[in-house]
């Protein structure tokens, strides 16, 4: 697998890759935390590309007792130990690469009992846990647990415990890719799907893919979709141009929906609350906090306090300038306004 981008995250889990296997040992826990879409998945899918070494993606839902860690256990590759747990000198071990996506949503619980076999390599276990389940039982009643990596991506790092977030020794923040990253990504998935595209076209595309390799590969499906509806051969910059205009998105990527949300906050002036800007424009709460505003805070077009949203001048602006509002409106508000504080 080639990933574009996270040059220096990539660098770094190359050393310490080649650090862990020359010590027969697993990769440190790890932890990858950024926007949704931006390489976290493929990041883990590229460990185990580089080592061959076993992957299991889990989802959150999977483990939330000590019974569901204790069958995890089970799955790992237990080459090269004893039945005990013992490493037996000059086995090649293959550490276990464990994915779970999102993990921010793992209970408290599990967040704990995956805590104790990240840092001991084992948990105890009683007489019934033993005979109920095929475990590999060490000395002092105790599951064992061969060398693995608990590789977590999620959005909100916050949300998980201290204790647990420690155990992760490796931590790496995923950001969105630059324009010049964000060409290569769709030239990549263009060769890959079998797509023929101009210069100019995958330029269309990068610009408004508000640099999520997700987003960009989406993008550049539509623009596929109207290229074979227009009977062009290629998805040229005048294809891509049309395909944004009948899909309602502006050059520099926002929606409908995202400027529905700046229109909604500038219109109101006053900090808005998450539930009433939710019910003002039909969206959930979560869809709005994770999907909608990220782009627009990194856009420094919307600003997210205490007391709610508001929209910034730099959103103004924009509204203004793509003829969303009238400014001449606002104009006419604040002229009669200082008219009646001087007694007209």
């Amino acid at each position: 697998m080639k990933l574009i981008g996270n040059i220096d995250t990539l660098s770094q889990i190359q050393i310490s890759l080649t650090s862990a296997i020359e010590r027969v040992a697993a990769l440190s826990h790890t932890l990858l935390t950024g926007a949704a879409g931006c390489g976290k998945t493929s990041t883990a899918r590229y460990i185990t590309d580089l080592t061959g070494w076993k992957l299991i993606s889990i989802a959150c839902d999977a483990i939330k007792t000590r019974s569901d860690v204790l069958l995890l256990i089970d799955r790992l590759d237990h080459t090269g130990y004893d039945r005990t747990g013992h490493y037996i000198k000059g086995s090649i071990i293959r550490p276990t690469i464990v994915f779970i996506d999102e993990i921010h949503n793992l209970s408290l619980s599990a967040q704990e009992y995956l805590g104790i076999v990240m840092e001991e390599w084992h948990m105890p276990v009683t007489d019934k846990e033993a005979h109920l389940m095929k475990m590999r039982i060490g000395d002092g009643m105790i599951c064992w647990a061969p060398q693995f990596t608990l590789v977590g991506a999620t959005t909100n790092d916050g949300k998980l415990s201290k204790p647990f977030r420690d155990r992760f020794k490796l931590r790496f923040v995923f950001t969105p890719y630059s324009l010049e990253e964000s060409v290569r990504i769709v030239f990549s998935h263009a060769e890959r799907l079998k797509i023929k595209i101009e210069d100019a076209g995958a330029l269309e595309i990068a610009k408004r893919g508000r640099g999520v390799p997700r987003v960009l590969v989406s993008l550049l499906e539509r623009c596929r979709d109207a290229s074979i509806t227009m009977k062009e051969s290629a998805i040229t910059k005048e294809v891509a141009v049309v395909a944004f205009h009948h899909m309602n998105i502006d050059p520099s990527g926002l929606t409908v929906t995202d400027i529905g949300l700046l229109k909604t906050l500038y219109d109101i002036g006053d900090p808005v609350g998450l539930d009433n800007l939710s019910t003002i424009l039909n969206e959930s709460p979560k869809v709005i906090s994770e999907a909608i505003e990220p782009y627009l805070i990194q856009r420094r077009l919307v600003l997210r306090a205490s007391k709610g949203r508001t929209i910034t001048d730099e959103g103004r602006r924009y509204l203004s300038d793509g003829g969303h509002i009238k400014q001449s409106t606002k104009h006419e508000k604040v002229t009669i306004t200082k008219s009646f504080d001087r007694g007209f």
